[in-house]
């Protein structure tokens, strides 16, 4: 598990499409809520395939497939409080019927 709770953490995430797509968002959120690191706002925690156990589905705000350029994960949204919440990510190819 990573979980980045300031832009220098993102180099932890190997996959580059979606250590593009969090640093964008990020970012983003930074902007909109004007701090200067995410400790107050939230965190995102991206899964290895066997800690699928760790995305807890019925805890999710909302429930999507990310595509990606060469992949795909499940993300999801938990809110811990009013002002701090969670982005998941979870490679899509543990997720099975």
């Amino acid at each position: 598990m990573i979980k980045v709770t300031s832009l220098q953490d993102m180099s932890c995430i190997t996959n580059d499409d979606l250590r593009m797509h969090i640093q964008e968002k990020a970012e983003a959120m930074m902007r909109e809520y004007q701090v200067e690191n995410l400790d107050d706002i939230g965190c995102f925690i991206v899964l290895e395939s066997e800690e699928f156990t760790d995305f807890p589905i019925s805890e999710m705000e909302f429930v999507e497939i990310l595509f990606l350029e060469e992949s795909m994960f499940l993300h999801g949204v938990r809110i811990i409080d009013e002002s701090y919440g969670e982005d998941i990510y979870l490679p899509v190819e543990v997720v099975t019927c």
